[in-house]
């Protein structure tokens, strides 16, 4: 995180969390047809299809969601760097769920994360655990990183089905 970015409120990170799975489902998988289907499933120049990029966000915030509960409960909890880092995200296993699976997952996540969040108040947004290898990180910031990965992920969905329709 840079050093002139403010963390998301717990209460706008709520309403984005909350909107993430129907704006997933008019990109990804607008209307039931084994033609929408495959468009999400196909690799776009980024290397990634549109149902991978949703499946990274659902496997992100699993990672997250966890992380954000360790800050509560323990004092010096450590953590994978794929919690804040992309680069440090991999996935060994492939996507083999369907467009509708992973966008059920996503919606049953985003719901359990901002009900979560309700659970956290004042303070504890400034409990925080390391990172390992090095930094630290607060409860807050870990907020905020899950709804920049479902922001960033939805933007790249975005660029991926308009380059497969072009």
């Amino acid at each position: 995180m840079t050093a002139d970015h403010t963390p998301i409120a717990p209460s706008d990170a709520t309403i984005a969390l909350r909107s993430f799975p129907r704006r997933y489902s008019a990109l990804v998988l607008p209307i039931a047809d084994p033609v929408m289907e495959a468009r999400s499933q196909q690799v776009g120049p980024e290397g990634v299809s549109a149902l991978e990029l949703t499946a990274d966000t659902v496997r992100t915030w699993l990672i997250q969601r966890e992380a954000l509960r360790q800050t509560q409960v323990h004092d010096f909890p450590i953590f994978h760097p794929a919690i804040l880092d992309p680069a440090e995200r991999n996935w060994h296993n492939p996507v083999v769920d369907s467009c509708d699976a992973v966008l059920d997952q996503l919606a049953d996540l985003a719901t359990d994360l901002a009900d979560d969040l309700g659970s956290i108040h004042g303070d504890q947004w400034y409990r925080s655990g390391t990172i390992a290898g090095g930094g630290s990180v607060t409860a807050l910031e870990i907020l905020d990183a899950a709804v920049v990965v479902g922001a960033e992920n939805l933007r790249r969905i975005e660029r991926i089905l308009a380059s497969i329709r072009n």
